[in-house]
């Protein structure tokens, strides 16, 4: 018994050959002394009892070891597969199974670097609440690792003004892009900068793609929360389609798009990015253009519109929010594919998507339109540069469609002396109810402008001329 116990206490502490060695020295020294006992002084021992005694200890205890040994290394192999899952989780934008993989194992030094970059992966996608769980489940197991004691915080404050849906990464809400926050929001590869301005059908921001370093403005698409299932699937999948056709447009007066997709349930348009203005701020009195500039945009509008139509794509939403103005002087049309997209699906309610001011009269009652209808927004939008009005106004959405329908536009002669009879002409007949008596093409539009400029033109050196010549 005393030897048994002397044996568990040393086999423990001992590895597998010291182990198997002191069990079989023992055993070897048992014999030989039961051996000199018996043939010296006639003393026989049962040996066969100590010798089992040892030998079961000996195999409980290596059969306890190799029991451990094969737990440990299935548990290290588990752990280097969910972090290996984990890791291939997050390379592919799976954030949250990545999350759910990395937590199955122990939070070491290597484990608190991967979380830390997995929470920043979350801040550029815009789920900001899921990162500071990422940040606080590190901070509870090592306090103020890296600078997670001032992220944290940052973090909380930026969420603080926002609603719930917003920093749940939910696709259509508004990006929060704060100089607090030193990562910038991504959708898809692109950095998100700065926000531009918002629409009726989303919000532009400016832009970087990180692999060329080209800066870019991103157009985010909200879809109305009006439409089915179905028929939002229906949209975007349309939207998709005529984005593609689109991005074909190859114009100096039409924005380019590069890039259009779909980002943690956000859709995005990737577009050139215009260092301008719309025209909206010129539509209204007191910041009216010059007359002579105002043809020359609306020509330069009209050529655009005439490119797309001959490649088979009707605008079908032309304001002065879609008409940028440059720096240098030229304009560029914006929102190509989008409004087509939206134009032929009905809400739950029937709200209409779009701008209704500038809709023609035969987008108002559903028939079948062609390039004439851009022709009449584009005619809709030269009035309010020319007049800072806009030509039909009603007091509800049913009694402005009757305007546009049944009444004719005041004359903007009338509202704004500048206006000379031959551009009042253009505007007559750009406005007309039926499409078959406005301009037949947009290059017929832009020909009678230019020719209208070219005649202010020639009177303005005729009058310089005659003012030297006094």
């Amino acid at each position: 018994m005393l030897l048994a116990l002397a044996s568990s206490f040393f086999h423990t502490r001992l590895g597998y050959l010291n182990r198997t060695a002191l069990t079989a020295g023992l055993i070897f020294l048992i014999l030989l002394t039961s051996t000199i006992f018996f043939i010296g002084f006639d003393i026989w021992f049962k040996t066969i009892y100590i010798i089992l005694s040892l030998v079961t200890i000996y195999g409980i205890i290596m059969g306890k070891d190799l029991l451990f040994i094969g737990r440990s290394v299935s548990s290290k192999d588990a752990i280097e597969t969910n972090k290996e899952l984990g890791l291939a989780y997050q390379e592919k934008g799976l954030l949250d199974l990545a999350f759910e993989k990395f937590r199955k194992c122990p939070l070491d030094d290597k484990m608190r670097d991967i979380h830390y970059k997995l929470g920043l992966d979350f801040e550029r996608k815009r789920m900001i609440n899921k990162a500071i769980s990422v940040y606080e489940y590190i901070n509870k197991k090592n306090k103020g690792f890296r600078d997670l004691n001032e992220r944290i915080p940052k973090l909380e404050k930026a969420l603080s003004s926002l609603p719930f849906a917003t920093y749940q990464g939910r696709g259509e809400e508004k990006i929060i892009v704060t100089d607090e926050l030193e990562v910038k929001p991504t959708v898809g590869r692109y950095e998100i900068l700065m926000e531009l301005g918002q629409g009726a059908m989303g919000t532009v921001y400016k832009g970087r793609d990180p692999k060329i370093n080209r800066p870019l403005a991103i157009k985010t698409i909200r879809f109305s929360d009006e439409f089915d299932d179905n028929e939002l699937k229906e949209i975007k999948e349309r939207f998709f389609r005529e984005a593609e056709l689109a991005g074909k447009l190859l114009n100096p007066g039409i924005v380019a798009i590069y890039d259009v997709g779909e980002d943690y349930g956000l859709t995005y348009m990737a577009m050139e990015f215009l260092d301008g203005e719309n025209l909206e701020k010129y539509c209204k009195k007191g910041s009216l253009l010059p007359i002579r500039s105002v043809l020359d945009i609306v020509a330069e509008t009209a050529d655009a519109l005439e490119y797309a139509h001959n490649n088979g794509i009707i605008h079908r939403d032309i304001k002065p929010a879609n008409i940028m103005l440059l720096k240098h002087g030229k304009i560029k049309v914006t929102d190509f594919g989008i409004a087509k997209s939206m134009s032929s699906s009905k809400t739950r309610s029937g709200i209409i998507l779009g701008t209704p001011n500038y809709m023609s009269p035969e987008q108002i009652i559903g028939r079948q339109i062609d390039g004439r209808s851009d022709i009449f927004s584009l005619g809709v939008v030269f009035f309010q540069l020319i007049t800072g009005e806009l030509p039909f106004r009603g007091e509800n959405l049913n009694n402005l469609f009757y305007q546009i329908t049944q009444v004719k536009h005041p004359s903007p002669s009338k509202i704004s002396p500048r206006v000379v009879k031959p551009c009042e002409q253009i505007i007559n007949k750009a406005l007309a109810k039926d499409p078959d008596r406005r301009f037949r093409r947009a290059k017929d539009l832009a020909k009678y402008l230019r020719i209208l400029a070219n005649k202010i033109d020639a009177l303005r050196v005729q009058k310089k001329k005659e003012s030297d010549n006094r």
